[in-house]
């Protein structure tokens, strides 16, 4: 049986790295470049599979890309619907099923079903993203999608 110190650091892990997908979806809405850069490691890497195809390492480098895809945007809103979190010590995983919407500004918007796999680190005192892999389910455009 475990103690009660191991279970409330447990709980603890698991509520950080909930919170840490949270800051993600809501970071989106806000496009603030500088918090999105804060949640990750130094050399992270951030993976948008078909149809988007985009990989993007390093911290800086991960932020260019956020700030790239922000760009045109009306609004950008991510919504978490389930998470699944396994912790082995100072690192972790997480699935992540997801919906999101976009508006751009010339008119068009697209809504898309997708899954997030995580892989977590705990580094100075608190859970950053080391990898993260979205693979689209289904993505539906409108409007002006020229």
């Amino acid at each position: 049986m475990t103690s009660i110190e191991e279970r409330l650091k447990a709980l603890e892990d698991e509520y950080q790295i909930r919170a840490l997908a949270d800051s993600f979806a809501d970071i989106c809405i806000s496009g603030n470049v500088q918090c999105f850069e804060a949640l990750w490691i130094e050399d992270g890497t951030w993976t948008l599979a078909e149809p988007l195809n985009i990989e993007s390492s390093g911290r800086d480098n991960i932020a260019k890309l956020f700030l790239k895809l922000a760009t045109g945007k009306r609004f950008f809103c991510q919504k978490l619907h389930s998470g699944i979190i396994t912790i082995s010590g100072d690192q972790a995983t997480a699935r992540w099923i997801l919906s999101e919407n976009a508006a751009n500004h010339d008119g068009s918007s697209y809504q898309s079903t997708a899954i997030y796999d995580d892989r977590l680190v705990f580094e100075g005192g608190r859970w950053l993203f080391e990898a993260r892999h979205c693979k689209f389910l289904d993505i539906s455009h409108t409007g002006n999608n020229s």
